[in-house]
């Protein structure tokens, strides 16, 4: 009898400590889900590396090229021509392409601001620059383009300058899965970018 007894007091016990065990379960779970869920803040900056001083493998952090192969097209990220710091990234092109071509550095965010306006910001020097731009791409989940933001909304950027400051913005949409910032040479000509920031507003 005294066994029985046992026997069922050792059965209760282990359905208790399973019931315990999904009940902690689910509340650590939750709680590791509240804590990983990222505040995104007024003036916060989503780009990373912004001023182009941090390296991995001789290239600047973050960062990578796309664009067309061309004998006369050189991407590089410069030491001498900064606009503060010490580097920035660089672009010429005296290729004549059979069709517009954009080559641009760029560098993608995962970290969405869903539903809030963000404005890309950036210093830009130019030689004989045919067109220059800075662009923001939202893409959802089937690589739609869902909303885009561009410097050419407000300013040409052509021709040869010195260091200025460009805008561009957009709203992210909900939908919005990644978002791409571009930093591009359209056409001929040398470009430098620096000091290049996405702000949330």
């Amino acid at each position: 009898m005294a066994k029985e007894k046992m026997k069922k007091a050792s059965a209760v016990l282990i359905v208790v400590a399973f019931v315990l065990g999904l009940i902690i379960g689910y509340f650590a779970n939750d709680i590791t889900k509240t804590e990983t869920v990222y505040q995104f803040e007024e003036g916060d900056n989503i780009l990373k590396n912004s001023g182009f001083e941090n390296e991995i493998e001789d290239n600047p952090a973050y960062w990578f090229r796309a664009y067309i192969p061309a004998d006369n097209l050189t991407m590089t990220w410069d030491e001498e021509t900064s606009y503060t710091g010490s580097k920035c990234i660089y672009i010429e092109s005296t290729h004549i392409y059979d069709e517009t071509v954009c080559n641009n550095w760029a560098q993608t965010i995962n970290l969405i601001p869903l539903d809030r306006t963000v404005e890309l910001t950036g210093w830009v020097k130019t030689i004989e620059a045919e067109s220059v731009v800075m662009v923001i791409q939202c893409w959802d989940e089937n690589r739609e383009m869902v909303g885009f933001g561009s410097t050419q909304a407000k300013t040409n950027i052509t021709g040869t300058t010195d260091w200025n400051m460009y805008t561009a913005s957009v709203h992210i949409p909900i939908e919005t899965e990644s978002i791409i910032v571009r930093l591009a040479l359209t056409g001929t000509g040398q470009v430098w970018f620096d000091d290049v920031t996405l702000v949330i507003k």
